[in-house]
């Protein structure tokens, strides 16, 4: 692997590789997508990642990132524009709604592996209560804070996929 190539080691249908898909390509970062079967991990892979999980962002041979919302910000930092709003109150607003989102994430998980109606229903109802949550946030007609893409926008769309 060339010094300066970035990896991005995913799973085809994992939303929080595609969360980094989407900041990698709205920033037009060059990289190279490997997927793996989370099934039967490489032992390469095991060495690696620390949680066992996608996505990992590697770059050289020896450093590796790990968690979404890290590998979203480091993108944003090392490339040029600022996938965040410039208020630090807004910015830190955005993160914190940034947070709810993968909770969101987690709950949709959850809806998927309910083994009983009991727990499909409290998933469902928790997703619901937090959908609200996010409409009353979502007053601008385009993007999370209007007309600019921010990386708030990278975490909300495999929510809405």
């Amino acid at each position: 692997m060339p010094k300066h190539t970035l990896q991005l080691i995913s799973h085809a249908l994992c939303p929080y590789v595609q969360r980094s898909v989407i900041v990698l390509e709205e920033k037009n970062i060059p990289y190279e997508r490997i997927d793996i079967d989370l099934a039967n991990t490489p032992t390469w892979f095991k060495k690696i990642s620390p949680m066992q999980k996608v996505p990992l962002l590697r770059s050289g041979i020896d450093k590796v990132l790990f968690e979404s919302s890290v590998i979203s910000e480091y993108l944003n930092e090392i490339s040029p524009g600022n996938l965040h709003p410039e208020d630090s109150f807004e910015k830190a607003r955005h993160r914190s709604w940034i947070e709810f989102g993968s909770d969101i994430l987690n709950d949709i998980a959850g809806l998927y592996s309910a083994n009983n109606k009991t727990t499909f229903a409290e998933k469902r109802k928790e997703l619901q209560y937090k959908f609200q949550r996010v409409e009353c946030e979502l007053t601008e007609p385009v993007f999370f804070s209007g007309e600019k893409f921010c990386l708030i926008d990278a975490v909300y769309g495999p929510i809405f996929r």
